[in-house]
């Protein structure tokens, strides 16, 4: 057959159908699989002293959102890239405890990529932390909208490996 059989059975009942049915990838494929879990992150003691230092030091680094972390790894709040620049720009002194974004939308390890990506959009966020539904609030990684790219990149080269036609020559 030309199409799968779950498309044909489809059109058979008279639905015209204008490309194939198909699961989307985003819904079989976890955050676990694609998070970030080398991340930097922050101490809610951290002063604004110690992130001009560290931003000193380490001028290219591409992380943009940081997570800031109690002693036990639970996610107190964020911080991004961009923020930091700014506190040590306006001269910020102090820990930055009382400046960090407090309960961010989050991701969990074993949510599918589809309900991330429609709450990133909704939200209008590019990266999110990543917790452990398990234990609430327990840091995991960091998933971006880069991961999800990724994710959907390495399904479209998996399809089109399973897709490539034979070119068989019979010897006659």
């Amino acid at each position: 057959m030309k199409r799968s059989i779950l498309t044909e059975k489809v059109s058979r009942r008279g639905f015209h159908l204008s490309r194939e049915y198909a699961v989307d990838p985003l819904e079989i494929i976890f955050v676990r699989d694609v998070m970030r879990t080398n991340v930097t992150a922050l101490s809610p003691q951290t002063t604004v002293e110690e992130l001009a230092r560290f931003v000193h030091t380490h001028e290219k680094i591409s992380q943009r959102l940081f997570p800031v972390l109690d002693a036990n790894r639970k996610l107190e709040g964020i911080v991004t890239h961009k923020q930091i620049l700014e506190w040590i720009a306006k001269g910020r002194k102090g820990s930055i405890a009382d400046w960090i974004q407090r309960s961010p939308m989050a991701a969990y390890v074993d949510e599918p990529l589809r309900a991330v990506v429609n709450r990133m959009a909704e939200h209008h966020l590019t990266r999110v932390p990543v917790v452990d539904p398990a234990n609430p609030g327990l840091f995991a990684g960091l998933i971006s909208l880069r991961d999800l790219l990724h994710a959907r990149a390495q399904n479209v080269k998996d399809e089109r490996h399973q897709e490539r036609i034979l070119n068989l020559r019979l010897i006659s």
